[in-house]
């Protein structure tokens, strides 16, 4: 029952989660990679950052070791979810491997907003999120063959989507809100002025600050 609970609520996450599929699939067959190869990666890997991040770094030859590397760090949150997810379900060895391999930062949530967080939930949350990931990249693989592939498929694009998978989970509250639009606007307004490395990393200070400045604020009461 929880199970089902889980899977069910994870339902309206497909409508994001099949697109981006679909966007990894067409993207890893544009790079060079088998259809096999593609959805092996999608059932393995689970990860939208990770594996946009890997089709980028394949089609500019980088070696596997820096692929692993950059996989490991894109998703060194999931260690800390599984940490929480283990103290709180209490289960068996065997679950909590299973729990893992499902484990993502959408199904923790979904599985933790119902409540007590059981494993019956997380797993259903799990297995939903896996189903429309590979579905989206079976789609997506296939249709390369079928349509021709549109410019937001191509490989200039798979990291801006890899960012994008990063970000949009993270932009939970208005100061996470404020702080992406105003690092986004301060960055477009400091490119035409210095080196583009510069820009970012001046741009991501002024946010943070702002998001810091505003979340304090909330926090004691001064803004609603």
């Amino acid at each position: 029952m929880r199970f089902a609970q889980g899977f069910l609520a994870m339902l309206p996450l497909w409508t994001g989660a099949i697109p981006v599929g679909i966007a990894y699939g067409a993207a890893a067959r544009d790079a060079g990679l088998s259809f096999a190869e593609t959805q092996l990666m999608s059932l393995t890997v689970f990860s939208a950052a990770a594996q946009m991040s890997a089709v980028a770094l394949i089609g500019a030859g980088m070696p596997t070791v820096i692929l692993i590397g950059t996989a490991l760090a894109l998703n060194v949150q999931l260690l800390l979810l599984g940490l929480s997810a283990g103290q709180q379900t209490h289960s068996r060895w065997l679950g909590r491997v299973i729990g893992a391999y499902f484990l993502t930062d959408g199904a923790y949530g979904i599985a933790l907003a119902g409540g007590k967080l059981t494993l019956a939930r997380l797993l259903g949350a799990g297995v939903s999120m896996f189903t429309a990931w590979n579905l989206g990249t079976a789609l997506g693989a296939t249709a390369i063959h079928l349509l021709p592939i549109p410019a937001l498929f191509a490989a200039d694009f798979v990291a801006p989507l890899a960012f994008l998978a990063v970000l949009v989970p993270l932009v939970r509250t208005w100061a996470t809100v404020l702080t992406v639009w105003v690092t986004a606007l301060v960055t477009l307004g400091l490119i035409p002025l210095m080196p583009n490395g510069a820009a970012i990393l001046m741009a991501s200070l002024v946010g943070s600050a702002v998001g810091a400045w505003w979340a304090y604020r909330r926090r004691s009461g001064r803004v609603q």
